[in-house]
């Protein structure tokens, strides 16, 4: 008995290669058999894949780029941003009219602190917007420039004697809404500081005339805008009034005859 189990395994070993054939034929009907597609007439068309930060700004209209690259300028100023924000201004010359944009006022004057750390690439900027712009948003322009003379009247001069405007309209405006009462006190800053600026021993002649200009301009209008001086007007009672009038006496009343009430 020991013998025969021993035949019936060397049996089943020896035939084991028979058995697996038997399973791989089995899984074969089983298998849903494959179907080659033939590709050989099929196309095949190249696309080019787009970024998610250039397919965003594909979307974009040429202003609303502009203006993105305006706020990326306030915080990190440089010649590549300058140059590819005017490349479509100068391309696309129509996006600012003559009216007022808000939303570019605000992204300009969010340049503040360049004009406090005297950037060139600001001062390069501002110039070369001052060349396109019109109407109502050149008159904004103008309005920021004009808060250099507070921050640093030396900077200002040295930049706006870049521009055309040789008798200093811009002396007389202010950047900031503030109350009219309070402009006269900003010319007279404004004044003594071109003064000193003048009272320096050397000095480029361009600055320097524009600078006397800038001082003749202010004068003229604080002599519009200033209160006129009127002289005190002395009391009656004050004993150096030499214009006081006489006083006239007060006549007495009349005596009443005796018996009469009055």
């Amino acid at each position: 008995m020991k013998y025969v189990a021993i035949i019936a395994i060397v049996i089943l070993v020896v035939r084991v290669d028979y058995w697996l054939t038997l399973f791989d034929k089995a899984g074969d009907k089983l298998t849903p058999s494959q179907v080659e597609v033939d590709t050989s007439n099929i196309t095949t068309t190249e696309r080019e894949l787009v970024g998610m930060n250039q397919d965003l700004s594909l979307k974009q209209t040429p202003k609303e780029t502009f203006l993105a690259l305006l706020e990326d300028f306030s915080t990190s100023p440089s010649t590549d941003i300058r140059e590819k924000a005017m490349s479509i201004f100068k391309a696309n010359p129509t996006i600012f009219g003559q009216k007022l944009d808000p939303v570019l006022e605000a992204n300009v004057f969010r340049w503040r602190d360049l004009l406090n750390n005297n950037d060139p690439e600001a001062i390069n900027f501002i110039l070369d917007l001052m060349t396109i712009l019109q109407g109502e948003n050149l008159f904004m322009m103008k309005r920021f420039f004009s808060l250099w003379m507070e921050i640093n009247m030396e900077h200002f001069i040295a930049a706006y004697s870049r521009t055309k405007d040789t008798n200093c309209t811009i002396a007389t405006l202010i950047g900031d809404t503030i109350p009219e009462e309070e402009k006269i006190n900003e010319y007279y800053d404004r004044e003594a500081a071109l003064k000193e600026f003048l009272a320096k021993e050397k000095i480029e002649p361009q600055q320097k005339a524009l600078a006397a200009n800038c001082v003749l301009v202010l004068g003229i209008e604080i002599a519009k805008t200033a209160p006129p001086l009127t002289p005190e007007t002395p009391s009656a009672e004050d004993p150096n009034n030499q214009n006081t009038q006489p006083v006239q006496p007060v006549p007495e009343p009349m005596p009443q005859p005796a018996g009469v009430s009055p």
